[in-house]
């Protein structure tokens, strides 16, 4: 999903909270709802930092 997301547009998707706004993630629900998947925001946040990081690596 995540390199779907950073292949469909720019790096700059994965800034926060753009990142979510995505059409390949909307399914997923809104800001809040996806932050609640993840734990809370502060969890989203890290997961989409490491998950940048780790696409730049690539």
């Amino acid at each position: 999903m995540g390199f779907a997301i950073y292949a469909q547009g720019r790096p700059q998707q994965l800034v926060m909270p753009a990142a979510l706004k995505v059409k390949a993630v909307e399914k997923y629900g809104n800001v809040r709802e996806i932050a609640a998947k993840f734990g809370g925001r502060d969890k989203l946040k890290q997961a989409v930092e490491q998950l940048q990081s780790l696409l730049y690596l690539a």
